[in-house]
This record gives C-alpha cells, sequence and structure tokens, in this order.
C-alpha cells in the first residue's frame, strides 16, 4: 500500500468517513424484501438486520457459477426470483425464467399462493424495482411452460411450487434432464414432513431419491429447509 493509501484510510477512519464498511448494501437488501414481501420464517430471513437468509445462498450461487438461464418454480411474492434476478444483474448477464402458476386460497394445490401474479401489480413488480430486463415473469403451470418451451435448458433451477409428492416428482423429472453439467438444482422446505393446512408436502421424499443419484448440500430448518443437488458426469 502507498504512503498516500495509507494516508487517507488513517484520516477517513479518524473523521468516520467509513462508518459503514460492511460489504453488503443494506438499504438495497431492505428494499428487495419490502418490495417482494420476504417470508422471513421460510428463508431465515430477518428484514431489520437486512439479511436475506436463504437469499444469501441463491445470490452467492448464481454470482459465482454465472448462469447464463435460469429457472425459478413458485413464489409467493417474488422474494427469491427477484433475488435470483439481482444476482443476474449484478453480474451482467442472465436471465431468470419464472414460472408461477397463479394459484390463489381458494385453488387447489396453491400452497400459500395468493394469486398475485395475475394482478396488474405482480406483473409490473420486476420492471418496477428495475429487474426486468433480467426476469421473465410465465403465469402458468410448469407442465405448459415445459410444453411450450421444449428446447430451454438451465444452468440453475430452483423449485418451490406444487410441494405435493406428485407435483415435486412431475418437476423433478421434468427439469432435471434439462439441467447443464455442473448446474444446481435447489429445492425448497426439504425439511416439512407433515400434512399442513395447505396440503402435504412430499418435497423431502423427492430430494431424499435424488441425493442419491447426485452430490448434494442440505440447510435443515424445522420451518422448511434448503437442499441443493449439482448434476456431474456420470
Amino acid at each position: 500500500m502507498s504512503i498516500l493509501s495509507q494516508l487517507f484510510w488513517r484520516i477517513a477512519h479518524l473523521f468516520g468517513l467509513l462508518k459503514n464498511q460492511k460489504l453488503t448494501n443494506d438499504q438495497r437488501i431492505i428494499q428487495l424484501m419490502e418490495a417482494f414481501q420476504a417470508d422471513e420464517y421460510g428463508h431465515e430471513a430477518n428484514l431489520q438486520t437486512a439479511d436475506l437468509g436463504y437469499g444469501f445462498i441463491h445470490y452467492g450461487l448464481i454470482r459465482q457459477i454465472k448462469p447464463k438461464t435460469v429457472l425459478c418454480i413458485g413464489s409467493r411474492f417474488g422474494y427469491i426470483p427477484a433475488v435470483l434476478a439481482q444476482a443476474c444483474y449484478d453480474n451482467g448477464f442472465g436471465q431468470v425464467y419464472f414460472v408461477d402458476a397463479g394459484l390463489g386460497e381458494t385453488d387447489a394445490a396453491a400452497y400459500t399462493g395468493k394469486a398475485y401474479w395475475r394482478t396488474p401489480q405482480g406483473m409490473a413488480i420486476f420492471e418496477k424495482f428495475g429487474l426486468g430486463k433480467f426476469i421473465t415473469l410465465f403465469v402458468t403451470t410448469t407442465k405448459k411452460f415445459a410444453t411450450l418451451y421444449p428446447n430451454l435448458a438451465f444452468d440453475y433451477i430452483y423449485v418451490d411450487g406444487d410441494h405435493s409428492y406428485k407435483g415435486a416428482t412431475f418437476d423433478y423429472k421434468t427439469f432435471w434432464p434439462r439441467l447443464s453439467q455442473g448446474g444446481l438444482m435447489v429445492f425448497h422446505d426439504i425439511s416439512i414432513k407433515e400434512p399442513m393446512p395447505e396440503g402435504e408436502y412430499g418435497v423431502y421424499q423427492v430430494f431424499a431419491a435424488a441425493r442419491k443419484k447426485a452430490g448434494a448440500l442440505v440447510f435443515p430448518f424445522l420451518g422448511s429447509g434448503l437442499g441443493i443437488l449439482q448434476k456431474t458426469k456420470k
């Protein structure tokens, strides 16, 4: 470090010019969490301390592997899709394909969905937050999406849609073959094993079987849990 650099840091420290030396931008994080109504409990996040919780894991992975294509299945108000899109934004490239059926509380298999993505506010929120270039919303089922875009492949896939065993199995079997070598498939709610008011949870069963065939990393948490699979060469 040069003498001038040393002098600058000493003066800055003396006059309190470096009060906030955190690596992260707390203001941006809080804005994102508020705009997309982050589920603090389900993602072990904390709005007051600008803690993205699981969001930091997704963000870090996207920044590290630098995917060109990301598939995000399901989100109540867009918290994780927004984190994925923000990571692509910060990378300077990448596209998030966000697929949500847009189901609400009166629909079967909604799994706490609020039909938010069928509202004008939901359809405009990513553009309004400055992430529109890096994410595209598809209000449809994963079955229809897979049929409409049979040639799309992905480097990173997040599964948080139909949490039933049947639904999670479909998403896994449909999109795992479309995951690139070295790519990651991430499952939310792998720790929930008991039936909930919104329905049965079978994601843990799907993940338990899938991890036997791929490299896996698990973040257990009674209220949700996160499981990561990496597709490696046979």
